[in-house]
Parts: C-alpha cells; structure tokens; sequence
C-alpha cells in the first residue's frame, strides 16, 4: 500500500461540469442495453462544424512532480478542519469556505496557505485565479510560486440528500505539465485496462455476443484508454485551448491523483466519475455480467478507479447486443468502424445509434445528435495521438 493510499486522501476531480452533456449517460436500471445512452443536452446543434481544433499545447520543461505533488497532497489532508473551513445555510447550500493551499517553489520547502474564496490569506501571499473551478481552480502566486496541492468542500452524497466534505486534490497547471508527467498519467490509465482484463480473465466474465469467448476478447483495448480520456475533453473548452492541450490536461489528471482523479467528476446530468456512469447504466451492467463481482454499491464503485474501468469494458460489450447480426460481422471485420459504433454507444443509446446506420449508413450521420458526433470525432483523434505519443495500435 502506498502512502497515498494509507492517508486515505479524499482527492477530487475538477470536470465536474462537462460541456454538452459529454459526460451524460443515462439509464433506467433494467437489463435491456438499449436504455443505456447519453442525454444530449444540445440535441440540435447539428448546424455547428464538428471540427478539431488543434493549437499548440502547454509544454513545461520536464520533471517528474509525482513525489512532490504526493508530499504536498498529504501535508494538506492532514492540516486540522476547523469550523469555519466550511459553513453551509439554512438551505444546504455551502455559504462560505476555507481553501487549504500546499504552495512552493519546484524544490525547497512547501508552505501551507488557508485563503479566503475572495482570495484573502494567512501567508501574504498575492494569488489570483481565472475563474472557481470548484476543486479543478488553478492558481497564479506571485513569486514563481506553485500551487502543489488544494483541499476545499466538495459536493457528496450523505444518505439521501447532498451534503459536502473536505475533498484533497492537484488541480492541473501549466507549470506542472510535463512529458514525464503526462507519460504518468498514460501509465496508470494502462494499468487500469491491465487490471480489468486481467480480472475478466480471472473470473472467466464472458460475452454477451460471443459466449465462448470473455469480454476481454471482444473488446479493443485501446478502445477504453482512448474513450476514458475523450470523456474529460471539454468541446468548448477546445475551441480556445485545443484539443492538445485539452488531452495534456486529462493526462496530467490522472498522473497527478491516480486512484482519486476524477472521483468528484459529476457532470450536469448526474453522470459521475473517471467513466461518467449514471447509476441505471452501473447497475444494469451489474445485472449482466454478475461474475465480474462489481462493488454493489454505486457510489462507492464510481469512485473506485479499478472498478469504474472494469464497468467501462462490460459497458461496451453490452452496447454489441444493439448489433444485428450483419452488422455484428461487419463492423467485426473493421477496426475502424468497431470503435467509432463503440464511441457512439457509449456516447449515446446504442439502439439509437443501429438506427442512425441503418437510415444513413453513417453512425453520426443525419439528425444524430451534434455532441455524438464530436465525441465519435474526439475519440477518433485521441486514438491517432496515443498511436503517435505512446505507441498504442488504433484497433
């Protein structure tokens, strides 16, 4: 057991409003696949260009932050929380917080700072942000300073109702983003896919569509690294930054918190986590594939990276049973085609998806809604960076 793991950070992901509903996938709790699907929140955006837009990325000269990100993360889990770090209403909104900064230079001593949400600070220190990203906020500290670490109130279930808790976390920065720690983020997302093909092995968790053979066999593991970083590219967030630097920030993300990034991940439909699940679409995969043993609960599965990815890969294999058989042989038969139709479910109903095919012989093509088809775009240009960046094949 790591340290991280042993201090038992609450550490929080900043996507927590993904735009376009990228992050919506909505479904009633039953075990047909054909309730799994996406809310499109601008269903009839359809006349905007679904365009790429790449610009060059944020690139820091390189160094490997990961000892000192973890050093500052602990030493900010375990400053006191005192009363007035978070005071909520009569309504049980959050009326006031404390921010519990861990800040300091690349190397040298780290200094913990408690600020005020109107920037005021125990340190002197002049730091600004751009806008409140929730627990995501990047900070500019005079000096050359960074911010290593934050822990500030974040949104969690209590029972039935939403409540809030201190939530640890390493929001991304320009400073911090380097080749040695996106190729972090790359790392751990692997061992992700790794350990969940391994237990489907294991545990001999077989294919909906393909009895005789296991899940792992019928899904492109590639598919799952690129569809875990195209669920936290912002599209809107790319027409200004590019999606580059949109990629740069999913990896350094999961390089920088690992097991706890994107935990807090709740997009504006309820969608949550590093895979934005909906608790229908959980369960349900839960019902079909019951050898896999998923953790019953689903906001404690969500949270879990391990056990978020596997549901991810049972996910896909229950969007193939939406294929008639032609179909089923003939995407089979194409790489290309078997992961956009994989994208396109996972974006949206499958069954919606055979539908659009089947009237237009394009997955995205005539009234589909305009987010699928940036989201089967994205992934598609994530799965050519990772071939170019990290050597992954595309199918």
């Amino acid at each position: 057991m790591t340290p991280r793991q042993t201090a038992k950070l609450l550490v929080a992901s900043g996507a927590l409003l993904l735009a376009l509903g990228m992050g919506a996938r909505a479904a009633e709790a039953q075990t047909k696949p054909s309730t799994v699907h996406k809310k499109s929140v601008h269903a009839k955006a359809a006349a905007a260009p679904v365009m790429i837009v790449t610009k060059p990325p944020a690139d820091a000269k390189d160094f490997d932050y990961q000892a000192r990100i973890q050093e500052a993360q602990e030493l900010v889990a375990r400053q006191p929380v005192l009363p007035s770090d978070m005071q909520v209403d009569a309504d049980g909104r959050l009326s006031h917080f404390v921010w519990t900064l861990a800040v300091g230079a690349a190397s040298g001593p780290l200094k913990i700072v408690h600020m005020s949400e109107d920037g005021k600070n125990d340190q002197g220190l002049t730091i600004t942000w751009p806008v409140d990203n929730f627990i995501n906020t990047h900070f500019r500290v005079a000096d050359g300073l960074i911010v290593f670490a934050q822990r500030r109130p974040v949104h969690a279930p209590k029972g039935d109702q939403d409540g809030y808790q201190e939530a640890v976390y390493t929001a991304y920065a320009p400073e911090l983003d380097t080749k040695t720690m996106r190729a972090a983020g790359m790392a751990y997302l692997r061992y992700l896919q790794r350990q969940a093909y391994n237990r489907i092995k294991d545990h001999d968790v077989r294919s909906r569509v393909a009895p005789d053979a296991t899940v792992a066999d019928e899904i492109p593991t590639n598919m799952v690294l690129r569809l875990m970083i195209a669920e936290h590219v912002d599209p809107l967030h790319m027409k200004y930054v590019g999606i580059e630097q949109c990629v740069h920030e999913v990896l350094f993300t999961l390089g920088a918190n690992t097991s706890h990034a994107y935990a807090y991940a709740k997009s504006s439909v309820g969608a949550r986590g590093l895979p934005q699940f909906m608790e229908g679409s959980y369960q349900m995969v839960r019902t079909n594939y019951p050898k896999a043993l998923l953790e019953p609960d689903f906001e404690r599965g969500i949270v879990d990276s391990h056990n978020a990815m596997l549901a991810t890969v049972l996910l896909m294999d229950l969007e193939l049973t939406e294929l008639p058989q032609d179909y089923l042989k003939r995407f089979g038969t194409s790489g290309q085609q078997l992961t956009a139709f994989l994208a396109a479910g996972y974006n949206r109903n499958p069954a919606h998806v055979v539908q659009t095919y089947h009237r237009t012989h394009s997955l995205t093509g005539g009234d589909a809604p305009f987010q699928s088809k940036m989201y089967v775009r994205i992934q598609s240009w994530v799965g050519s960076f990772l071939k170019t960046e990290y050597a992954i094949p595309l199918d």
